[in-house]
């Protein structure tokens, strides 16, 4: 059954700064976010349990991931950080440079490091230690995000781009799935993806491209909005957008198959309630689904994500 709407806002922490990154970890079951200026990271339960924020000692906070319970790995600017015994008494150690981009994976262990130079990094933990292993990327990946058991980037190739789906935490192996993007698409640089659907948008634009998974074949066409995004995530066949008044969307599967040259008619949506704009957000299913949405007034709001 898809989901239909968006409930019961709630504000689980405050970081007192704009949160520039999201990440999830299934197991044990907690989500992170971190803050630009000042630099601070929070680690929130999905179910029950304490939070816990880290002050962190770097110029600012960009991205987030994590790989276990007490590793997590923060971008900042250029550099890569490891906050190490997140619960007790966290410290930093920097595992990484010259990165442009983070993404962790949703099952942990592993995440993956774009860099300015073309290649990439693999971040894995071993015990409470971090290991960097730098390999060379086909092509120039653009954007990439990982799933449970994927890799998920956007590459460019001669006339635009293309998304291709790696089995595995890095697109090292060869793709089991591809497609062409429209060439509007070029103009887009953040990337979410999941097992059915993905999403390439650019902060600030009301189009988007959408990415359908069906029977091991994908398709790809442009949509529109209807209004600026400020951030994305989707989940099973539904995308949920965040917009600059406050408010986040839902856009279900049926919506998203139907979506024509005009402007589409949200499935649901709703007032978050929260100071500042969406800034980050991703969605979890451990237990109920939930949206998790970052804004730039430094509040961390839970969403839920019924299915009737």
């Amino acid at each position: 059954m898809p989901y239909k709407s968006l409930s019961a806002p709630r504000r689980v922490e405050s970081l007192d700064a704009d949160v520039r990154g999201a990440a999830a970890i299934d197991n044990p079951g907690l989500v992170a976010m971190v803050s630009a200026a000042p630099a601070r990271l929070a680690v929130v339960p999905i179910g029950s349990g304490t939070n816990k924020t880290v002050n962190l000692s770097l110029g600012q906070g960009d991205e987030v991931a994590m790989l276990s319970r007490d590793v997590a790995l923060v971008r900042s600017e250029n550099e890569v950080w490891a906050v190490l015994d997140i619960h007790h008494r966290a410290k930093l150690e920097r595992v990484a440079s010259d990165v442009r981009s983070l993404r962790g994976r949703p099952s942990g262990e592993h995440a993956l490091a774009l860099t300015w130079d073309g290649n990439a990094i693999q971040l894995s933990v071993s015990g409470n230690e971090v290991e960097a292993r730098p390999f060379v990327l086909r092509g120039t990946v653009k954007a990439a995000d990982l799933g449970a058991v994927d890799t998920t980037v956007v590459v460019e190739v001669p006339g635009g781009l293309e998304l291709r789906m790696h089995p595995g935490p890095t697109p090292e192996p060869g793709a089991n799935g591809r497609v062409g993007l429209p060439a509007e698409a070029k103009k887009f640089d953040r990337l979410s993806s999941g097992t059915a659907l993905h999403v390439l948008y650019k902060k600030g634009d009301s189009a988007a491209c959408i990415v359908t998974q069906r029977g091991g074949r994908l398709a790809a066409k442009l949509v529109d909005i209807g209004v600026p995004i400020t951030c994305a995530a989707v989940s099973e066949t539904s995308l949920v957008v965040g917009f600059a008044d406050g408010r986040a969307a839902l856009f279900d599967g049926q919506t998203l198959d139907a979506a024509g040259g005009g402007p589409m008619t949200p499935t649901h949506s709703l007032a978050l309630g929260a100071r500042g704009e969406p800034t980050t957000m991703l969605i979890t299913n451990k237990g109920s689904a939930w949206v998790w949405v970052g804004t730039s007034g430094g509040e961390v709001v839970r969403v839920s994500l019924p299915r009737k």
